[in-house]
């Protein structure tokens, strides 16, 4: 059996990654917005999965203004390498990275993601719908992971998100 270590994400891992999310997605958007979050100092938290030494996952979480307050973190990109999908390394990264962000006092979640697969991680549409945000709908997803979260108010995103510079 092939053991899986999740880390903190190196400066030098950047390369690793983008190739990853290049792969995992089949093109290079969720790896230029990696890059760019990183660049902009818009990452809280960035985790790697490895297998000998091999980078086979990846999840970032980013800071979200809420009415021009840093009052949330969202999730994404996050990606397994293709072969490995389905093993629990996506799952693992998710469930890692919630637990240091609860634990520096993080209140809130945002995922746009498969709303058959980020329920199971404690994340609801519901709970997201009240916020104003460039996305909505049933993939748009959110998870209090503290009390005092916000109960409303309109997201803002990095600029990562946004068109390629």
């Amino acid at each position: 059996m092939t053991e899986t270590w999740m880390r903190l994400l190196r400066p030098e891992d950047m390369d690793a990654v983008a190739a990853l999310n290049t792969e995992a997605f089949g093109g290079p958007a969720e790896a230029a917005i990696t890059r760019r979050l990183h660049a902009a100092q818009d990452s809280v938290l960035s985790l790697v999965a490895t297998r000998n030494e091999e980078i086979v996952g990846h999840v970032e979480f980013f800071r979200i203004l809420i009415d021009g307050q840093p009052s949330a973190v969202g999730l994404g990109p996050m990606s397994v390498k293709p072969g490995v999908q389905g093993q629990g390394i996506g799952a693992g990264l998710i469930r890692m990275g919630l637990i240091p962000l609860g634990g520096r006092g993080e209140t809130i979640v945002f995922v746009l993601g498969h709303p058959d697969y980020y329920p199971k991680f404690g994340f609801s549409a519901d709970l997201a719908a009240v916020f104003r945000a460039p996305w909505s709908g049933p993939a748009f997803m959110a998870r209090l992971i503290n009390p005092g979260a916000p109960e409303s108010g309109e997201l803002t995103y990095p600029a990562a998100f946004g068109p390629a510079h």
